[in-house]
């Protein structure tokens, strides 16, 4: 089955345009480095507050560390995603099973899903993925086999949304929202650590899932 079809010209994600986004955004949260960076130089180099060179310096870096990693990952992400869009084949998945994390991103809800893929000229197999499904989807993962692209021969793959066939919210038997998850703040905090320690959260999702949590005390 053939890829769906993707304007020729589109261009590829590009890591300084993720980069150029992220990096601001990081240098304000982590203010206080180029600050100190900026009294210090001001101040003539005064030795007594040489630590402020130092501190600002350091912040500095974990500033552009972290921009560059998430920019990296968020990459990562996007070429994947050109890829299967211009070349990856049609198949179904099946959903097995659907497990909340406690989380939500951006106002919507991350979740573990076990799935079954099949179809077409790809060899049948199970996944597992974290995925931020949005609000108005959940009931299509209740609804039957979901479109997919997937990658023959590394097996990647991604929900082909746009294809998805529309679900009634009201149907007999769908639920409407995933239960809420009851486990403790401090666990869940815990886990949206994790999530972003592995580059799965970007800096932006991160602090608005954790301002969600803390906001529940």
């Amino acid at each position: 089955m053939s890829p769906p079809a993707e304007r020729a010209d589109a261009p590829p994600p590009s890591f300084v345009r993720n980069l150029a986004r992220t990096l601001p955004f990081m240098l304000i949260c982590g203010i206080v480095g180029p600050i100190f960076l900026v009294i210090y130089l001001a101040s003539g180099s005064v030795p007594e507050i040489g630590w402020m060179l130092w501190t600002g310096l350091g912040v500095t870096v974990l500033d552009v560390v972290l921009a560059v990693a998430i920019a990296a990952g968020r990459t990562r992400a996007q070429r994947r995603t050109h890829r299967l869009r211009r070349t990856g084949r049609r198949a179904l998945a099946q959903v097995l099973s659907v497990e909340q994390t406690g989380v939500r991103i951006n106002d919507q809800p991350l979740l573990e899903l076990r799935l079954r893929i099949e179809g077409g000229d790809v060899t049948p197999f199970e996944a597992e993925s974290r995925s931020v499904i949005s609000d108005v989807r959940l009931p299509l993962l209740y609804a039957g086999p979901l479109p997919v692209l997937v990658d023959p021969e590394t097996l990647e793959w991604e929900f082909d949304w746009d294809s998805a066939r529309p679900a009634s919210f009201t149907a007999v038997g769908v639920p409407s929202a995933v239960p809420a998850d009851q486990r403790p703040i401090a666990d869940r905090l815990a886990e949206l650590d994790s999530l972003f320690q592995r580059d799965l959260l970007s800096r932006e999702e991160y602090d608005a899932a954790r301002a969600r949590i803390l906001g529940e005390l």
